[in-house]
């Protein structure tokens, strides 16, 4: 009678790991060639305090208000230059240029502020900032352009 119920009795059912191993290797291999690796840039800013103003006042301190029409650029006392829209877009490059020439008459300061309109974008004011921070400096003699830091010490405002 053992013999004919013999062929019944089931052993237990063994749990395959190697393939459920296979499947999560695969998974992890292509989740990994996929993903995106972002860069995240923090830039430093000085903001406006209502505690008071420094005791010394520079010289120079270069001023960019962005404006709905275009830039403006001050030593906080005159306007310097006006930059306006092109094609509806702000010229970053000319203020690039005023920024670069501007270091080159006060090469030891490192101080500006971008003063904003209520309704200019972040994206606006960061580029902005990006134009006054650094420039790629004129290639002279065949040489490359390389990177020169501008007014890196930039602090952000409401415009007047």
């Amino acid at each position: 009678m053992r013999r004919k119920y013999a062929h019944r009795i089931k052993k237990p059912a063994e749990l395959m790991l190697v393939p459920m191993i296979d499947i999560f290797t695969v998974l992890v291999t292509f989740l990994l060639m996929t993903a995106v690796f972002s860069r995240i840039a923090i830039v430093e800013l000085d903001l406006p305090s209502a505690a008071g103003a420094p005791a010394t006042e520079p010289a120079f301190r270069l001023e960019v208000i962005v404006r709905q029409a275009g830039f403006e650029l001050s030593n906080g006392k005159e306007v310097i230059a006006a930059v306006p829209k092109v094609d509806g877009a702000y010229d970053l490059k000319t203020l690039s240029e005023l920024a670069y020439a501007l270091k080159q008459d006060h090469p030891e300061q490192e101080d500006a502020s971008v003063l904003l309109e209520p309704a200019i974008s972040y994206d606006d004011m960061i580029q902005a900032m990006d134009a006054i921070r650094s420039v790629d400096s004129p290639a002279t003699g065949g040489a490359a352009p390389t990177r020169v830091s501008l007014f890196t010490n930039i602090a952000v405002g409401d415009a007047p």
